[in-house]
């Protein structure tokens, strides 16, 4: 019995060693081919979940239990235990191939089944999914397969729109002209592709526009911001007019 569990233990210390070995070796290589992992916290997950069952089965020898025997002694027990486990089983397998195809990666910011923030993880059952104002999420797997899942920012960059309305007194030329300056002069936004001023209508009260341009995913709020205090001072100074909506009111004597 004593040899058994001390057996065992040095099974499971060398289990976490061959885990650890495993996880530090394609991490040290991928770095080396200059091709991070974009999932560290689910590639631990899935090689600890491997190696773990492998451990199992060397356990259950020492103890001559066989994995076969086991799962045959069951009987109607085993039939109610897959049931049970068909939807994880389904989760885990929506998980694997959610690694597989890289739909989704640690870091990215999605919206999935109605829930909208940052990939955290990709674990055995769910999705960890952290939303803009911290709460944490925990979508099914097969749930996160099956859905339309939209990502915010599958590239570098990403374009914005700010919607601009000027007085009916002002110069469409000049104003083109001033909002077109403002946007290039605006370090945060890239240059590249260019942005740009399209007009976007006769408004009721004044003359609208939209700048369209294209920021960094760590410039997203500060480029915005940037942008709307050089339009004011632009406009400001060439004595352009923002308008607030008007209403004329004629009364009857």
């Amino acid at each position: 019995m004593i040899g058994k569990l001390i057996t065992t233990a040095i099974i499971v210390v060398l289990a976490y060693i061959i885990y650890r070995l495993i996880v530090e070796s394609i991490i040290k290589t991928s770095n080396k081919l200059k091709r991070p992992i974009k999932m560290p916290n689910t590639l631990r997950l899935v090689v600890g979940v491997i190696v773990a069952l492998i451990a199992l089965m060397f356990i259950m020898d020492v103890w001559g239990k066989s994995l076969t025997g086991l799962i045959a002694s069951l009987g109607i027990g085993g039939l109610i235990v897959g049931l049970a486990l068909q939807e994880p089983l389904s989760n885990l397998a929506a998980g694997f191939l959610l690694l597989m195809s890289g739909a989704l990666k640690e870091g990215d910011t999605v919206s999935i089944a109605g829930y909208s923030g940052t990939v955290r993880g990709i674990n055995v059952n769910h999705t960890i999914i952290e939303t803009f104002d911290g709460k944490r999420i925990l979508i099914p797997n097969r749930t996160v397969w099956s859905e339309t899942l939209t990502n915010y920012w599958p590239s570098p960059i990403r374009r914005l729109e700010m919607s601009i309305g000027v007085s009916y007194n002002s110069d469409i030329k000049k104003v083109v002209q001033v909002l077109q300056q403002c946007l290039e002069e605006v370090d945060l936004i890239e240059k590249e592709p260019n942005p740009y001023v399209v007009f976007d209508g006769f408004g009721d009260s004044s003359i609208n526009f939209k700048l369209r341009f294209w920021v960094k995913r760590e410039n997203y709020f500060d480029a915005q911001m940037a942008l709307a205090i050089k339009v004011k001072e632009k406009l400001d100074s060439e004595g352009i007019e923002i308008p607030f909506p008007q209403l004329d009111v004629h009364m009857k004597q």
